[in-house]
């Protein structure tokens, strides 16, 4: 079981499994069966356990896509060599909406010169060791999508990249405690550090946070535009909220910011909150360090101009009964010149004019962009600097609602 490879992507300095601050350092699972009595090493991962919440603190995984393989599933079973005292096992998955979260996915670690090494490596990821308790309807929806957009990245230079994974866990955690078990703590979050070199030669690093809140856990809607539950953060804040120590070099390739810097720059970058976070509705959305324009959310005092309804799901003509309204809260007429609506799919409507104060400009016909009217979505304003106005999502069942418009009132700004 050759475990996590620190140069497995042959920068010039190796990147080493994350350390543990004070914080968490006691709350580290020993036993003298593993590594340095605290790594689980398996086919093309490694894991660290939690040993109080029986649950990984993170699985580090080696990805290389030119030698993926399709393999079959296979049961969940505990490790021998930790112990099943140390390990959640079916007892805590059973009859309940909770799935054995894989942190080191199956698909991904399916790798290896032949199918058979692919597929003894695909077994290697149904041990309890590498599961925590994520809702099926986070699981199977945007923990999926990000896991998706992790196995098809093609930003890469060689096909490889690896992978940090695991949860965080909250102040006030759900606990579930079947029959006889003692209780077990639900993750509040999960996060993905993933890191590779680009076709620059360079080190690139996302990190992403995905919260196990009620938004998440209410439905299997998110997965078509994310439902606005992912987030791409700081490499630093991870390390907050987890107590893990990632190797220097992560956080110093991770492209948003951490702190405020001078004023300057911070007008000029038109970054307000710190650590930085960027929602993530598509894999679209993912901020990389090559110079673009940072789309930013603007407060609602910053500028008063809102998407105020829509019409998603017209009678008749679709394409034409379409419309979205955007209203003008401020005290002058605002130009809309090189401004863009975008919806889920990215098709965007280039806008012109004018809207004079306190009044609103419909937007009819919409073509190209189509609004979802059988599912949830989203809608976005842009002004000519690429910098986010206004983001609206619908849920579909206001969507299936056909010939009502959406109003966009009672809703959190900024």
């Amino acid at each position: 079981m050759a475990g996590y490879d620190p140069e497995f992507l042959h920068t010039d300095k190796p990147v080493p499994l994350p350390e543990f601050s004070p914080s968490v350092v006691g709350d580290v699972l020993r036993r003298a069966e593993m590594r340095r009595e605290i790594f689980a090493d398996y086919a093309n991962y490694t894991v660290a356990m939690h040993g109080p919440f029986r649950t990984p603190l993170f699985a580090a995984l080696n990805i290389d896509q030119e030698q993926f393989h399709k393999t079959k599933s296979r049961r969940w079973r505990s490790d021998k060599r930790i112990g099943p005292e140390n390990q959640l096992n079916n007892d805590y998955y059973y009859d309940n909406p909770w799935d054995r979260g894989h942190m080191a996915r199956r698909a991904a670690a399916a790798w290896g010169r032949t199918k058979k090494i692919a597929q003894r490596a695909t077994d290697d990821t149904y041990f309890y060791f590498n599961a925590a308790l994520q809702h099926a309807n986070l699981n199977q929806d945007e923990w999926l999508e990000l896991e998706n957009w992790v196995f098809n990245l093609d930003l890469d230079k060689n096909d490889k990249l690896s992978v940090f994974s695991g949860p965080v866990f909250g102040d006030f955690m759900l606990t579930i405690r079947p029959d006889g078990r003692p209780p077990a703590f639900v993750p509040a979050a999960f996060f993905k550090v993933v890191f590779f070199l680009n076709k620059s030669d360079e080190l690139e690093v996302r990190a992403f946070l995905v919260p196990q809140d009620n938004d998440a856990i209410a439905d299997k809607d998110g997965r078509r535009t994310f439902n606005n539950q992912l987030y791409q953060v700081s490499v630093a804040e991870i390390e907050r909220l987890t107590g893990l120590d990632f190797p220097e070099v992560l956080p110093n390739r991770n492209p948003l910011f951490v702190f405020e810097p001078d004023a300057d720059t911070r007008n000029r970058i038109n970054v307000h909150d710190f650590p930085e976070r960027r929602e993530v509705n598509s894999p679209a959305d993912i901020i990389r360090d090559n110079g673009r324009p940072r789309p930013i959310r603007f407060s609602d005092d910053e500028v008063d101009v809102f998407i105020a309804a829509a019409l998603v799901n017209s009678a008749g003509n679709e394409r034409e009964g379409e419309w979205v309204s955007i209203i003008n809260l401020t005290g002058n007429t605002t130009s809309i010149d090189g401004w863009k609506l975008s919806d889920d799919k990215g098709r965007t409507l280039d806008l012109k004019g004018v809207i004079n104060a306190g009044e609103a400009l419909r937007l009819q016909p919409l073509k190209p962009v189509i609004l979802a009217n059988s599912r949830a979505g989203f809608i976005q304003l842009v002004d000519n600097e690429n910098l986010q106005i206004d983001r609206v999502r619908y849920s579909k069942e206001q969507a299936q609602r056909e010939g009502r418009a959406i109003i966009f009132a009672n809703r959190e700004l900024g």
